[in-house]
């Protein structure tokens, strides 16, 4: 059984559950935090978009609308004006404190200690900015690109998905340079969401039938948008590029083996692990 429609409400699940059964088309109904979602047989998934088409077009006034897998719930955009203001809220701290440096030679991401077993560094560097034109280019980041990917997998898995990518993108840079590089900022893991989106859409496009080419051209796009955002002078174009990597492996992984978004005790559950990764990190780096 894989998603038909998501996001919709009681409502809407009825009238087109029974719109299928009527067609003799198998579907399940269930319950998440932003709504309903149909389930149909994988076999049957063209013809249960059919009868669904169908119905709406001999029923304009119904005021139903079918909910794709595109549409991000609110909850996934505030969780990232949360985490955006929560950077600049670190920011902050840091750069008001009586030695703002020391952070960044503490928590930075400096290859040769990452290799040298410290790897908290691989995750509070993502939250050290260098000035504020680098920490609100990245909130922008992280309200636009972790809203949407929280949007689409929930909060507590989305941030998780994200914290990996970022993790996981310094650790590689890391392995690349081996010395004489420090990183720091959200940025690794921007690209890592920016990734996830890109390889969900992917396989979306080819769950749903419109061929290898989408997938290429989705891919493709991303690639390019790394290419605009993340090769300024500035930029550290190792982290970013791995950061993307990494999240087109965890956005296809997710699009491949998750049916539908995690019910609220997965992300709660989720949403704990990357905090506790966030909280252990910093304070493996103090001791």
């Amino acid at each position: 059984m894989i998603p038909l429609l998501s996001h919709i409400d009681l409502d809407q699940a009825n009238i087109f559950s029974l719109v299928l059964n009527s067609a003799g088309i198998g579907n399940q109904v269930i319950a998440s935090d932003d709504g309903f979602t149909i389930l149909v047989p994988e076999a049957l998934l063209d013809a249960a978009r059919d009868s669904i088409d169908r119905y709406q077009i001999e029923n304009p006034r119904s005021g139903e609308e079918i909910a794709d897998s595109s549409y991000r719930p609110p909850t996934g955009y505030l969780s990232g004006i949360a985490v955006a203001l929560s950077l600049f809220a670190i920011h902050l701290a840091v750069t008001t404190s009586a030695a703002p440096q020391d952070y960044f030679a503490v928590f930075g991401a400096d290859a040769r200690r990452i290799l040298g077993g410290e790897w908290y560094r691989c995750v509070t560097a993502l939250l050290l900015h260098a000035d504020a034109e680098h920490v609100v280019g990245n909130m922008a980041g992280v309200a636009l690109f972790g809203g949407a990917v929280c949007g689409i997998a929930g909060v507590g898995v989305g941030w998780l998905m994200i914290l990996i990518c970022g993790i996981l993108g310094n650790l590689i840079n890391a392995l690349a340079y081996e010395t004489g590089h420090l990183s720091i900022g959200a940025s690794t893991a921007i690209f890592g969401a920016v990734g996830i989106l890109c390889a969900i859409q992917a396989v979306n496009a080819v769950k749903t039938g419109k061929g290898w080419k989408r997938m290429f051209l989705v891919l493709g796009a991303g690639i390019a948008l790394v290419g605009f955002l993340g090769t300024s002078p500035r930029s550290d174009v190792g982290a970013h590029l791995f950061g993307f990597v990494t999240g087109v492996v965890m956005g296809g992984a997710y699009g491949v083996w998750m049916k539908c978004k995690a019910g609220g005790k997965s992300q709660i559950l989720c949403g704990t692990i990357a905090l506790g990764i966030l909280l252990a990190a910093w304070v493996r780096g103090v001791i």
